[in-house]
């Protein structure tokens, strides 16, 4: 695959990817009256990061940042288009392989990692959410939003190789 092509293709199956799952999020709050992701607290926990602060406990209770929405959303977007970069990198320059709507569900279900080990902690939740007050649900969540994201990164590839 030729560079430009790559980095046409991750960059929109990147961003194609979040905003499904931005939708995807708006229907399970619709339905089943899940919040979607605060993307201010998301950024406040960004914000921090270069202040030397990963964890906090809870991020509702540490000081609000200025602009702290935006760059939650910025953030968001970035990481999408990042992992964008890693599945379609690791499909056709690691594994070889084309893409395919499972292994962007394997891909997918395999990046929930970060949410439970690295963001949760950092939220001050724990661990796979389990100082959540339903423990339960921050993982099942992650998960669930982490496939559909896989799916949806498949799909962004296809769409961006077919313009």
């Amino acid at each position: 695959m030729p560079l430009e092509n790559f980095l046409l293709q991750a960059v929109l199956a990147g961003i194609f990817a979040t905003v499904v799952l931005d939708l995807w999020q708006r229907l399970l709050q619709a339905v089943a009256g899940i919040p979607a992701a605060d993307w201010g607290l998301i950024g406040r926990w960004f914000a921090y990061i270069p202040r030397g602060r990963l964890v906090h406990r809870p991020i509702g209770q540490t000081a609000a940042v200025p602009g702290e929405a935006a760059i939650g959303w910025v953030m968001h977007y970035l990481v999408g288009v990042v992992y964008g970069f890693a599945y379609l990198g690791l499909m056709v320059f690691v594994l070889d392989r084309p893409v395919t709507l499972m292994n962007g569900l394997v891909f997918g279900a395999a990046s929930v990692v970060i949410p439970w080990f690295i963001m949760q902690p950092g939220l001050g939740i724990g661990v796979m959410g389990r100082l959540a007050p339903k423990p339960w649900m921050p993982p099942l969540v992650a998960l669930v939003n982490h496939v559909v994201y896989g799916a949806a990164l498949f799909g962004g590839v296809w769409v961006a190789a077919s313009l």
